[in-house]
């Protein structure tokens, strides 16, 4: 039964994952938050089972069933509330603030996450009321064999067959089947409550479309990807796609197609071979203007292009090739020299969208220009008015960009685009326009205004040239769009940092070596899961797909590790330190790989990094719970140890390791972690 709890908790947390990104446009940043008050909760649950005999909820085969038949009720009703609740506590529309986006997390995740929480230890205390002597460490083994299977069914079956609410009802059916099976379990109560729960699945199941978020308008095609969560909205004869919740193309952009197409292709005479690296609406009829030979148009989503290509946002022309892949891999391997490459994509906010705002991607671009060719690509326009946070992050664009083209120019419209080429570059685009002869509704009747050298001029010389550059292992724009997003809704960090630094020493105080050890452990395994993540997002940018694969091989290690662990039958303390240390080498020999390699890292390396970690992980915990006694108490804080650190860690790497110091120096803050409690581990006097 513990098995079958792991199956259906890693894929509810994987579903919840994919849920929220959904409703909080992609942004990685909530991938951390998910996890953080997941571990919380889940350790608040833990600890409260913790002496839970004689007070009030006596181990109970009965019971744990009718929390088992709990966990399905709650994990429909919590999709439905993260659908349905997000425009109801918030504008439609308006950007949600760090602060209230934690809390919108932790209040749909609480009840989940704090009854999966109280499960596992509670089903031990179950069982050792027929077996006294039960092994702690061999729940942890049931636990995790669930995890990974949980993890390894829905990354590589369910989640490329099935929508959310059906793999809901798929992978908590072997948990209310081994009800079947639990000893004294079956009573009028638990079959009621099997009943309601296989009810309230199928219910989730059958009405899928019907609990999406409402649009404004009417939703014509609604699809979940492998890449994300795809609808398509008609409103007052408008046809947008929205992914993510994020609108993308819209039907009716003639304006902002216009700018991003003839700002940069004014600029040369030659437009043989061009990339369209994403679109805006109707941008193809404007780029047939120039009755190009070849148009690549690279769309890493089959379905999304299908669909562009179907409600006719994205209109077929002469020439127009669609290439579904990754643009970044695309680059990296075609000989193909373009005329002009332009770049439509969204404000880099988040990492998916970041690494294609790096010097590793500019540096790929302009070994894919043909000679005289442009290279275009835009952030959200400005007024006369900059800010000195949207100073800050033109100027590193620009200054990232800068080293691989002689001539960068900033061009303002209702995006601020930037024009890059190896020749001048023009300003005066309505004139280009009409010695060319193309015929435009917008451009020369109603933008030659804004397009005056003093509005060029001013935006130019914003730049400010000693700013940093945008790296893929250090993502400069990453660490400001984060500084904003505070900013923009007028809170700090800095309260929050102290409340979560007074609660983790006070809690550290408490603990004894061991559990030191263990916390260190835990904060680790998840550390180097979110450095993992992060750096699979930046080298391959389609986390939403594998996300459920990397935290399965982070799971799939602590199996074969706990079972070592457990059948060590030498010297607990010196095999603790041992771990510790080899930790602390694996962390910085990826740390170096990263410095070494770079864009070069096979997502393989990632998985075998994810394995040994967690294998080292695992074989920590069955040695600390052995050397403080493996009573049921010791066993509860132990896994709330374990939770707590991974909790610290989560938000450690996430909110302050990654966007202020980079990935590189992420993993080797965490190899010193490891290396500081090897010496705390080397002052553990065995007591059992």
């Amino acid at each position: 039964m513990v098995v079958a709890t792991g199956v259906a908790s890693v894929a509810v947390q994987l579903v919840f994952v994919r849920e929220y990104l959904a409703q909080f446009r992609g942004n990685e940043i909530v991938i951390a938050l998910i996890f953080f008050c997941w571990l919380v909760f889940g350790g608040m649950g833990t600890a409260t089972a913790r002496g839970w005999r004689g007070r009030g909820l006596p181990p109970s085969p009965e019971i744990l069933a009718l929390l088992s038949c709990l966990l399905a009720i709650l994990a429909v009703g919590q999709v439905v509330a993260i659908r349905r609740m997000r425009d109801l506590v918030f504008i439609h529309g308006a950007s949600v603030g760090f602060y209230p986006t934690l809390a919108f997390v932790a209040a749909t995740l609480l009840p989940y996450a704090l009854v999966v929480g109280f499960v596992l230890p509670y089903s031990l205390l179950v069982v050792r009321r027929r077996w006294a002597g039960f092994p702690g460490s061999w729940m942890y083994l049931a636990d995790n064999i669930g995890d990974v299977a949980g993890g390894a069914v829905f990354s590589f079956v369910l989640v490329y067959w099935l929508a959310p609410f059906q793999i809901l009802l798929v992978v908590h059916l072997p948990l209310l089947a081994s009800l079947c099976q639990l000893e004294s379990a079956l009573s009028r109560r638990t079959l009621l409550a099997g009943t309601a729960a296989i009810a309230v699945l199928l219910a989730g199941a059958a009405w899928e479309d019907r609990l999406l978020p409402a649009r404004e308008g009417r939703r014509l095609h609604y699809a979940e990807s492998r890449y994300g969560r795809i609808e398509v909205v008609e409103s007052a004869g408008q046809i947008s796609l929205f992914t993510d919740g994020v609108p993308g193309l819209s039907s009716q952009d003639a304006a902002l197609a216009e700018e991003m197409v003839h700002f940069p292709l004014s600029q040369t005479d030659r437009q043989r071979r061009l990339l369209l690296i994403s679109a805006v609406g109707g941008m193809m009829a404007e780029v047939a203007k120039y009755h190009p030979g070849r148009v690549d148009y690279v769309e890493l989503d089959p379905q999304a292009a299908r669909l562009q290509i179907r409600f006719g946002l994205v209109a077929p022309i002469d020439g127009l090739r669609v290439i579904t892949r990754d643009a970044r891999t695309y680059l990296a391997r075609t000989p193909t020299r373009y005329d002009a490459i332009l770049v439509n994509l969204p404000e880099p906010e988040t990492y998916q969208v970041n690494r294609f705002f790096t010097a590793g991607f500019f540096e790929l671009v302009s070994s894919r220009l043909a000679p005289g060719g442009v290279f275009s690509f835009g952030i959200d326009g400005v007024a006369d008015y900059i800010s000195a946070i949207r100073q800050q992050q033109l100027s590193t664009l620009a200054n990232t960009v800068a080293p691989f083209f002689e001539h960068v120019t900033l061009m303002p419209g209702q995006r601020l685009l930037f024009l890059c080429r190896d020749r001048p570059i023009r300003t005066d685009i309505p004139a280009l326009l009409e010695e060319k002869g193309i015929e435009t509704g917008h451009i020369r009747r109603y933008f030659a205004g804004d397009l005056t050298d003093r509005r060029i001029r001013q935006l130019n010389d914003a730049v400010d040239t000693g700013a940093g550059q945008n790296l893929d292992l250090s993502p400069q724009l990453m660490r400001q769009a984060f500084v904003d997003w505070f900013a923009r809704h007028g809170t700090s960090p800095r309260w929050f940092a102290l409340v979560l630094a007074a609660a983790a020493l006070a809690y550290l105080y408490r603990i004894t070596r061991p559990q030191w050890v263990l916390l260190t452990t835990g904060c680790v395994n998840i550390g180097a899961e979110m450095v993992a993540i992060f750096t699979f997002q930046t080298l391959y940018g389609y986390i939403y797909l594998q996300i459920g694969v990397l935290v399965t091989v982070f799971l799939a290690g602590l199996l074969p590790g706990a079972w070592t662990g457990g059948r060590y039958t030498g010297d607990r303390r010196r095999a603790l330190i041992g771990a510790d240390l080899l930790l602390g080498l694996l962390l910085l020999l990826f740390a170096l790989l990263l410095a070494v390699a770079r864009q070069a890292i096979p997502a393989v390396v990632l998985y075998g990094f994810g394995l040994a970690v967690s294998f080292c992980c695992g074989f920590q915990f069955p040695l600390a719970l052995s050397i403080s006694g493996d009573s049921s108490a010791a066993a509860a804080q132990s896994f709330s140890a374990d939770l707590v650190g991974a909790a610290i860690g989560v938000l450690l790497v996430s909110l302050l390791l990654i966007p202020f110091l980079g990935l590189l120096w992420a993993t080797v803050c965490l190899a010193g972690l490891k290396l500081v409690s090897m010496l705390v581990a080397g002052s553990i006097h065995e007591t059992g």
